[in-house]
């Protein structure tokens, strides 16, 4: 039975320096758009490749974009899922035609929601001189999702940005839209948008190639958490946002 591994890819299967300050023995696995190795595996990180590697194929499953992802140096070799699932890549690097003709109907839709919520986002920013950037992601010429990060460590000015514009704004949207927050990186994305249908679309693809197979999905965001459970079993780093909302309670709830 084939194998294949739906794998996030920050704060998974690396992160940042500042996030493992007592690691030794790092491995730069991504670079700045400078060249500047930017995020580390640690030596748990390197083993889970090691295991998965031998075993199975690795399908990553990110928010990055194409150019984000092209940054990354670890040897992928089969699809690829980017943008929080709005485009699907094969081995080849070449978008799934399909999921490319949805991705594009999908981004045509809630492109105005996105530009006037950046542009109230923006407002707000310079009023008040926060030192927070805002853009909308675009990739293979879609708008896809926005993305809001602090800046200078500034992080009560996200804090603010969250709190003061993007939640109400959310909330008034009746669900079309999903805010996403995990440390300096908060996303507004579309409802249409998900890893999850990327993953269950993809899943579909390799049942048709290769009859039954086993899946495995990883990640440590609450977001990551529906396309986790598309697959036969899933996994979550210890001390991340996902296992403090779901294992770290249940463990609580035994101990008490």
């Amino acid at each position: 039975m084939q194998r294949f591994v739906f794998i996030d890819l920050d704060d998974t299967l690396f992160q940042s320096r500042r996030k493992c300050p007592s690691e030794s023995h790092l491995q730069p696995a991504a670079y700045l758009s400078n060249g500047q190795a930017h995020s580390f595996m640690s030596a748990r990180q390197r083993s889970l490749w090691a295991l998965f590697g031998e075993t199975a194929t690795l399908i990553p499953t990110t928010a990055r974009n194409q150019a984000a992802f092209a940054r990354v140096k670890l040897p992928f070799s089969s699809w690829c899922i980017l943008d929080y699932g709005g485009i699907i890549l094969d081995a080849e690097g070449v978008p799934e035609p399909d999921w490319m003709a949805r991705a594009t109907m999908r981004a045509e839709a809630s492109l105005g929601p996105l530009r006037a919520l950046l542009q109230q986002a923006e407002t707000l920013i310079a009023r008040e001189q926060l030192a927070v950037r805002v853009r909308i992601i675009e990739d293979f010429g879609l708008p896809l999702y926005l993305v809001a990060k602090y800046r200078d460590d500034q992080v009560a000015d996200l804090d603010r940005l969250q709190h003061e514009l993007i939640e109400p704004w959310v909330a008034a949207q009746a669900g079309a839209q999903r805010l996403h927050r995990n440390d300096n990186n908060l996303a507004v994305i579309p409802a249409s948008l998900g890893k999850e249908f990327a993953v269950r679309y993809l899943i579909e693809r390799l049942r048709e190639e290769w009859g039954e197979i086993f899946t495995i999905g990883v990640g440590d965001s609450l977001i990551d958490a529906p396309f986790m459970a598309e697959c036969d079993y899933a996994i979550i780093p210890g001390g991340t946002q996902l296992f403090d909302a779901t294992l770290a309670p249940a463990v609580a709830a035994l101990a008490s």
